[in-house]
């Protein structure tokens, strides 16, 4: 278990009217985060799974999973701009070397956002399948952030850094689960140790499109309208949930730090 225990730490101290950020990295590692900030309720991070040389599931003949995510993305990314978000995405082109998972958390954690979605493909199943990271919710830590205590500052873990944001996911994916569901689109919901949701300390949720069994054939997810349906539909409830969301549990001001390479 040794090769898991990479911690990425945020120290932060208050003074009467200056904050200070301190951030702690493992020592075999360069530590990144962003500026000290709140959750910034504008920004949405959209991270399309896979690409470059990870094509991911194969979805039909010459159907990449890579490919589709990436357009999927694409639809989303502009519903949410047309929403009024500013859209973080962690790729949007396909490059011949992807993001790892961890740039990808890094990259979600130094935004403050809102709601961060991971989208997936596959060719199995009907509707839309969501997932939230099968972590533990962090209470204490939830709790200490809404009491501005110092103890929700301490180090945190990087493969348990969603622990704090939990609670959170399971609430943003029920919303997802029944907007969905009042569209006409069958979900299915699951809890999986997910990269780099475990690794996200934010709202966050894994989105992963299938076909939509019909009752003649199946609508593939390469269609656009198809893709479209789920893309409105998750932006809605993004936009709604703007308005009922909590600060992170992370605390205000809180940033990520990445501790050592992936295992």
């Amino acid at each position: 278990m040794t090769s898991y225990c990479k911690y990425a730490a945020v120290l932060l101290a208050f003074a009467a009217t200056v904050g200070m950020v301190a951030i702690m990295g493992h020592a075999q590692s360069q530590a990144t985060a962003g500026a000290a900030a709140g959750m910034n309720k504008s920004v949405v991070v959209i991270d399309a799974a896979h690409g470059g040389t990870d094509a991911g599931a194969a979805l039909g003949d010459r159907v990449l999973e890579k490919d589709v995510t990436l357009a999927l993305a694409g639809r989303l990314r502009g519903a949410l701009t047309a929403a009024g978000f500013t859209v973080v995405s962690t790729r949007d082109a396909d490059p011949a070397s992807a993001p790892s998972s961890d740039q990808r958390a890094e990259t979600a954690n130094r935004a403050h956002a809102l709601a961060c979605l991971v989208i997936h493909a596959t060719g199995s199943g009907s509707g839309v399948h969501l997932y939230t990271s099968a972590l533990p919710a962090d209470d204490a830590s939830e709790d200490a952030a809404a009491s501005g205590d110092a103890a929700a500052f301490a180090a945190v873990p990087w493969e348990t850094a969603q622990a704090g944001s939990v609670a959170q996911s399971l609430r943003l994916a029920g919303d997802l689960n029944a907007a969905l569901k009042a569209g006409g689109l069958a979900v299915v919901m699951g809890r999986a140790p997910l990269r780099p949701l475990d690794n996200m300390m934010c709202p966050a949720v894994a989105v992963e499109v299938a076909p939509l069994a019909g009752s003649g054939e199946s609508t593939p997810v390469t269609d656009a309208d198809y893709q479209q349906r789920v893309a409105t539909t998750l932006a809605a409830v993004v936009k709604a949930w703007r308005a009922q969301v909590d600060a992170p549990a992370a605390g205000p001001g809180a940033n990520a730090a990445k501790g050592g390479s992936a295992p």
